[in-house]
C-alpha cells in the first residue's frame, strides 16, 4: 500500500531541515518549497504525497506494461514464429539497437543463470523502452499492417498505431519519472491515468476494469495537500 498521509505531521526540526539538505539535496527540496510558497510543513507533506502517488502507479502501470509486452510478444510470434527473439529472420527486421537489447539480455541472463533463455525469458527481462520503441513509425509496415487489430482488437473507429504510440509514450515518460524518483508536482496525474487505461481498454476492457477496481491512483491523487491544509 502506498505510504499515508495523516491530517497532522511531526514538526519538521532544525536538525531534519538540515539533513535534508545532504540527503535528499538542497535543490530537490527546493522544488517542494517553492510549491508550497515556502512553508516547510507543507512541503513535507508534498513530499511525502510525492512519494505515496508513485507507488500507487505501481499497480496500474505493471498491468499496462505486462500487457504490452505480451501483446507485442504475440504479434512477433504471429510473424516469426513463437521463437521470434532468437530468430535471425526477426533480428534482421529489427533495427540495430533493438536487437541489441535482445543481445544484452541474453547475456545477462547467461551471467545470472549460467544457461541461454528462452523467448518467455527474454520477453519478461526486456524494458518497457523496447516494446514502445517497436510502436514506432519504422515498424508499422514490418509488425502493425498485419498485427495491429489482433494486439489492440478494442480501437475505435479511426484511431491506430500512432495513437497506440502516443499513448505508450505518455505511459513510458511517465514511468520513467516515478523510477528515477522526479517530481510529479506538475504533471496531470489524472490524464496520465487516463492513458493507462486506455491504453489497457484498446487491448482488453475486462483487465482495464479489473485494474480500476484495486488501483488507489484517484483517490491519492485526491489526497494531495492544499496549503488551507497547513498551519
Amino acid at each position: 500500500m502506498p505510504i499515508r498521509q495523516a491530517s497532522t505531521t511531526d514538526p519538521l526540526t532544525p536538525a531534519l531541515l538540515d539533513a535534508f539538505e545532504r540527503t535528499i539535496s538542497i535543490e530537490r527540496w527546493r522544488t517542494y518549497q517553492r510549491a508550497a510558497g515556502f512553508n516547510d510543513e507543507l512541503a513535507n507533506r508534498l513530499y511525502l504525497w510525492n512519494a505515496s502517488v508513485g507507488q500507487s502507479f505501481h499497480f496500474p502501470l505493471q498491468t499496462a506494461e505486462v500487457a504490452l509486452r505480451n501483446v507485442s510478444h504475440r504479434a512477433l510470434g504471429a510473424i516469426f514464429g513463437e521463437n521470434w527473439a532468437t530468430d535471425s529472420a526477426c533480428r534482421n527486421q529489427l533495427n540495430p539497437k533493438h536487437a541489441d537489447d535482445i543481445v544484452k539480455a541474453e547475456r545477462r541472463h547467461f551471467r545470472i543463470y549460467g544457461g541461454s533463455a528462452s523467448t518467455p525469458q527474454l520477453v519478461a527481462s526486456l524494458s518497457l523502452g523496447f516494446w514502445v520503441s517497436l510502436l514506432r513509425k519504422d515498424y508499422t509496415t514490418r509488425i502493425w499492417t498485419t498485427q495491429l487489430m489482433s494486439a489492440f482488437p478494442h480501437l475505435e473507429p479511426g484511431e491506430g498505431i500512432h495513437d497506440v504510440r502516443k499513448t505508450a509514450t505518455i505511459i513510458q515518460d511517465l514511468r520513467n519519472r516515478i523510477f528515477h524518483q522526479e517530481s510529479l508536482l506538475g504533471h496531470d496525474l489524472s490524464s496520465d491515468y487516463a492513458a493507462i487505461s486506455r491504453m489497457l481498454g484498446w487491448i482488453c476492457p475486462n483487465t482495464r476494469d479489473w485494474m480500476r477496481r484495486y488501483s488507489s491512483v484517484p483517490k491519492v491523487i485526491r489526497e494531495r495537500p492544499r496549503s488551507s491544509q497547513s498551519g
